[in-house]
């Protein structure tokens, strides 16, 4: 789920005309496409007053049960992806000229009944539409009337603009916000991505993230996974004062500026092959700790930077199909005892570093569907607030810059191709009943500048090192060639679930010489700066079931390292045991 302002309206109809109004867009969707026979209920236009109606009832109604201390007004942006509104009025009524009757279609159905539900008010949607901004994958955990087979007490909420805290019932008054000029190229998209290809051929073999064939590739190693026991050593004007972070003793962690950070799931060169282990610490060495499985010990490693590499840069290799049973469970729940019989490990040491080999993925496929919290900042009656989180591999915490997903509409708001787009991260909740996990923050594009011009809106000093980092990169290089760039405000006041975070934001300055020194040079002798961040796969990209929520990093990887053995977070990372 994703908010974002609305600037100037320019909507069919003045009378829903905002310019204060928050668009909400829903990510998931579990829609269908509208069956033939259903003909008779003809499609409502896009831009018709019933559509803003449904969106602007559904968009209160979401605030006020998902969004902390949620004010002002708010809509949905679209329907999600393959919902849509349709209306039907019978014979006798249109003789009558008697108002017409609208409905949402887009409920998924088995067999040759897809699409037949349809949801007669938005009231009766709101259950839905929860449901798909949750964690759940479940529909036996929707309340909607068509999941649960009944019919569900729902919020009264979608009837107006909330005035009292969230998820109590709001005044009946009905909102006007209608979807800007600019939300209107916005169109809901699912909330989950199609996962990067696996190398098929191959269970041994990290795979590097496949790209496009116009963009030039990395030439990182692929060896042969094998285990290690030992080793020694034109935007519009935003406000000012929304792009402040807030202020926290543990707002930033200590480490926020190393590359790899304590607690962090990477991959590291170990002789001619690739390890996936957890950063153990980060200053003043990088050591690691090898995942394996409990019966098959694994000892502290010390690397260099260039060594390792974000887990995100290669896809995890298909398990093997005998394991494929234990996706997403924790290692220190599987009894490898009964598995090193059953693949004869006692006596077959090629068939003992196998068995690692699979634990290994295991472990990583685990951690890159879970995540964890730490330092809570604030706790209301329906809301924790968070100052960090592990989510996946990665360390994360509000202050920072992350990777988006955004639909195709969205990133064509940009008027330069190519370019980065992030989100600076202002605050981390999970809901306490559904466990929806949320990020709130701002949302920039960089944008090239000629030098001598004066940007719209100069970059505040509040913006994340690695952005500023970033520009400072850039602009050393386009200097000769007449220009510089700019972070530039698409949205300063957005909320998203976790879906669509795509990771960490890292500098091209210190990622590129890692994941490829050519490329770098290249874009040192060409003067021109390619976005390194597609080179890089997304957070649950791996082939494995949701995990959601563990309870620290600890879980998040039992039994994938030795019993005893943690990172060193440092004192200003608190968390829960």
């Amino acid at each position: 789920m994703a908010l974002r302002k609305a600037k100037d309206s320019k909507a069919a109809d003045n009378e829903f005309q905002s310019t204060n109004a928050t668009a909400i867009q829903v990510w998931r969707s579990d829609g269908t496409e509208m069956p033939s026979e259903y003909s008779q209920y003809e499609k409502v236009e896009e831009g018709a007053k019933p559509i803003f109606e449904w969106q602007n009832k559904l968009g209160q109604a979401l605030a006020a049960e998902v969004l902390p201390e949620a004010t002002g007004l708010y809509f949905l942006q679209d329907f999600p992806s393959h919902y849509h509104l349709r209306w039907y009025q019978a014979k006798e009524e249109k003789k009558k000229n008697q108002a017409k009757h609208y409905y949402l279609f887009g409920y998924p159905e088995d067999g040759t009944n897809k699409a037949r539900k349809y949801y007669r008010s938005p009231n009766q949607f709101l259950p839905h539409l929860l449901w798909l901004i949750g964690e759940s994958q479940d529909r036996g955990d929707c309340a909607c009337e068509f999941c649960s087979g009944s019919k569900p007490i729902t919020s009264k909420s979608a009837k107006g603009k909330p005035t009292v805290s969230p998820g109590q019932p709001a005044p009946t008054t009905t909102p006007s916000a209608p979807p800007s000029s600019l939300s209107q190229n916005v169109n809901a998209s699912s909330i989950v991505n199609p996962p990067a290809p696996m190398n098929k051929n191959t269970t041994t073999t990290p795979s590097v993230k496949q790209r496009p064939v116009n963009r030039p590739p990395t030439a990182p190693q692929q060896p042969t996974v094998v285990p290690h026991e030992a080793q020694t050593t034109t935007p519009y004007q935003a406000p000012e004062a929304t792009s402040a972070i807030p202020q926290h003793p543990y707002t930033i962690a200590h480490d926020h500026d190393a590359l790899f950070r304590a607690g962090e799931v990477v991959w590291f060169k170990n002789n001619n092959s690739w390890r996936v282990g957890m950063i153990l610490t980060s200053s003043p060495v990088l050591s690691i700790i090898p995942f394996a499985h409990p019966l098959y010990q694994t000892q502290e490693v010390v690397k260099e930077e260039a060594d390792i590499r974000p887990f995100l840069a290669f896809s995890i290799p298909q398990i093997n199909n005998a394991l494929q049973e234990f996706k997403g469970q924790a290692l220190a729940q599987i009894n490898w005892q009964a598995l090193q019989e059953r693949f004869g490990t006692h006596t077959d040491t090629t068939r003992r570093e196998a068995l690692a080999i699979e634990a290994t993925k295991l472990a990583a496929t685990r951690v890159d569907q879970c995540y964890s919290t730490f330092n809570l900042l604030e706790s209301v009656p329906n809301y924790d607030v968070f100052g960090g989180i592990f989510l996946g591999a990665e360390k994360i915490c509000v202050g920072e810059a992350v990777r988006i997903k955004l639909s195709r509409e969205q990133q064509e708001q940009t008027s330069e191709k190519g370019m980065p787009i992030v989100m600076v991260v202002k605050r981390i909740f999970v809901s306490k009943e559904g466990g929806a996990l949320m990020f709130e923050g701002s949302l920039w594009t960089l944008q090239h500048v000629a030098l001598g011009q004066q940007p719209q809106t100069p970059n505040p000093a509040g913006l994340p090192a690695a952005l500023r980092g970033e520009k400072e990169f850039r602009d050393s290089i386009l200097q000769n060639r007449g220009w510089h760039v700019q972070w530039v405000p698409m949205n300063q006041n957005m909320t998203v679930n976790e879906s669509a975070i795509r990771g960490r934001f890292y500098e091209t300055r210190r990622l590129t010489p890692i994941l490829n020194p050519a490329k770098f040079q290249e874009m040192l002798q060409q003067q021109h700066v390619g976005d390194i961040q597609t080179l890089l796969n997304n957070r649950a990209d791996s082939n494995g079931p949701h995990v959601g929520r563990v309870l620290n990093r600890a879980q998040a990887v039992a039994g994938a390292v030795p019993t005893g053995v943690s990172p060193q977070l440092g004192p200003d990372v608190i968390e829960v045991y």
